[in-house]
């Protein structure tokens, strides 16, 4: 193979394997970082989101409580609380409302119900003073709501006693899941739900789910298809604060869980891995494009430094060829149009054509005085021929002339054998172009 295709040939695969190589890293490294900045952007949103929902519900709350708070409501005089809050029923989107007294009586407006809630969680930490939002069966109606319970005082002191409490029941399936709903993901397979301390949903997009108080925990105890949810949930309730991965319906999910501030709930916030996928085989494509891109530049630039490298080392090999089997032509040189090695080669191979010049020069210049001799002592041959045969016609007497003929003739053919060899030796020097 040519050095000229050789060279730029390897570089190319050098520039091939190295683009390959640093492409495939890139893509681990992005694909890693991808997952891990979308759990961390989910794990952020999740903690405004939990923030966000106990504001909402910290609103209902308030709104009840001012309702507690009037003067009305403060007697708990039924006669005169009854009719004050059937208008509050409907403003404040509830399904009833509800005066207990401090024995745990609930008195309800619209259906005018009286039961006994002394046993409930909610009527006593209410009676202690605290605001509550529970998800309850109804003992009225046998249904899943979200009963919210404030405290009645005795006076507008927030330090006087506790003389009752005011109840709102709500939808137990949408009050809390439309709150749910409302929480924000920039993923469009997005969505949010809320478990209770015991592991109970109370807030999901299928509304089925809090009606039916799935727990998936319990659940997957006879479902092994729920098992990978209940070991996460189990986790999420030990640490309250993480990022989730697991399978469910058959899909995998991956986001991130917070406690809700105030309340011994966690929001969890997940989307389908799918989604994460279709960017990086976005990502993915446009890394690939733009290897390609690199690939392409990188050959061009290979081919041409190949050359560039090669070219040099070919006018030589061209060169000494040319002296070795052409003409010899010891006139031409090498640009030098390099630094380093090359550069280096180039120059000194123009210094050993230079050497080679002078001994060169100077054999030619021998050769020619050479030739020039033999040219001489051949015609001087030539006269003492001449000058035999007119003494041999005359039929001289002299011995020394017969004796000395043989001589003459030996010199003449030695002084014709270097006039031959000196021209040939002359041929083979012209062939030198100094």
């Amino acid at each position: 193979m040519k050095l000229s295709i050789k060279i730029p040939l390897l570089l190319g695969i050098v520039v091939w394997a190295s683009i390959v190589s640093v492409l495939f890293v890139i893509e681990l490294k992005v694909r890693s970082t991808i997952e891990k900045s979308s759990l961390d952007s989910l794990s952020g949103e999740v903690e405004a989101n939990a923030a966000f929902l106990k504001s909402k519900l910290d609103v209902h709350v308030e709104v009840l409580a001012e309702v507690a708070a009037r003067i009305r409501v403060r007697s708990m005089d039924w006669s005169i609380v009854q009719p004050a809050l059937k208008a509050d029923v409907a403003r404040l989107g509830a399904l009833d409302l509800s005066m207990i007294d401090s024995m745990g009586v609930a008195r309800y407006v619209l259906s005018d119900t009286i039961i006994n809630v002394k046993d409930r969680a909610y009527f006593q930490k209410a009676m202690a003073g605290e605001k509550v939002v529970e998800m309850v069966v109804s003992r009225v109606t046998g249904k899943v709501v979200t009963v919210f319970a404030v405290p009645i005082r005795k006076t507008e002191d927030m330090n006087s006693p506790v003389v009752g409490v005011l109840l709102a029941r709500k939808d137990g399936a949408q009050t809390l899941s439309n709150l749910v709903e409302e929480l924000k993901t920039p993923y469009e397979s997005g969505y949010a739900f809320l478990l209770n301390e015991e592991g109970t949903v109370i807030a999901h997009r299928n509304q089925e789910l809090v009606s039916k108080q799935f727990n998936p925990v319990m659940e997957a105890k006879k479902d092994s298809t729920l098992k990978s949810l209940a070991r996460m949930i189990a986790s999420a309730f030990k640490e309250k604060n993480g990022k989730s991965k697991y399978n469910y319906n058959g899909k995998t999910l991956i986001g991130a869980y917070s406690e809700v501030p105030g309340f011994n709930w966690i929001l969890f916030l997940n989307i389908e891995k799918y989604e994460i996928e279709n960017k990086l085989s976005q990502i993915s494509m446009a890394i690939i494009w733009i290897g390609i891109i690199c690939l392409v530049v990188g050959i061009i630039v290979a081919i041409g430094v190949g050359r560039s490298i090669a070219k040099p080392l070919i006018r030589m090999v061209d060169a000494f060829k040319d002296i070795t089997q052409g003409e010899g032509d010891l006139s031409q040189s090498i640009p030098v149009h390099f630094k380093g090695e090359m550069g280096d080669l180039a120059s000194y191979f123009n210094k050993l054509i230079a050497t080679l010049r002078i001994p060169i020069s100077e054999a030619k210049a021998t050769v020619d005085r050479l030739v020039s001799i033999s040219e001489e002592l051949s015609s001087i041959n030539k006269q003492l021929d001449v000058g035999e045969a007119t003494g041999e016609a005359a039929n001289s007497t002299r011995d020394g002339t017969k004796e000395s003929s043989p001589e003459i003739l030996r010199i003449g053919i030695c002084i014709l054998e270097l006039s031959v060899m000196a021209k040939q030796l002359r041929q083979t020097m012209d062939k030198f172009k100094v």
